[in-house]
């Protein structure tokens, strides 16, 4: 496996989550609010948008050449816990014991999954 292209998708997937989530706060400069949601717009939001793109386009890379099974497990598992890392670091979300459990039963799973017979 190339893992080149699974570390791009996971670090742009990761960074277009959380600039996302930093570009809709209160505290960002909003372009324009998106009537529908109410959803203020910045430019850390277009910045997200783009690396989510990014993301999208290494993921269908990935499963071009490799098997669904092993491709989606495998980005969605490590993409939810460097997420839950990142909330914990910048947007100051709560870590508990639930979710370091949870997390460490995805990470044996996903080893369980790549491990060569």
């Amino acid at each position: 496996m190339n893992w080149i292209y699974v570390i791009f998708y996971v670090l742009f997937s990761v960074s277009g989550s959380t600039l996302l989530k930093f570009g809709s706060s209160e505290s960002a400069k909003a372009l324009f609010t998106l009537p529908i949601v109410n959803m203020p717009i910045s430019l850390l939001t277009f910045l997200g948008f783009g690396l989510y793109a990014l993301s999208f386009f290494f993921y269908t890379v990935l499963l071009s050449k490799y098997d669904l099974s092993i491709i989606s497990p495998l980005t969605v598992g490590l993409v939810y816990v460097l997420l839950m890392i990142t909330a914990f670091i910048f947007f100051k979300e709560q870590l508990t014991v639930y979710k370091l459990i949870g997390s460490s039963l995805i990470l044996l799973g996903i080893l369980m999954i790549i491990i060569k017979k």
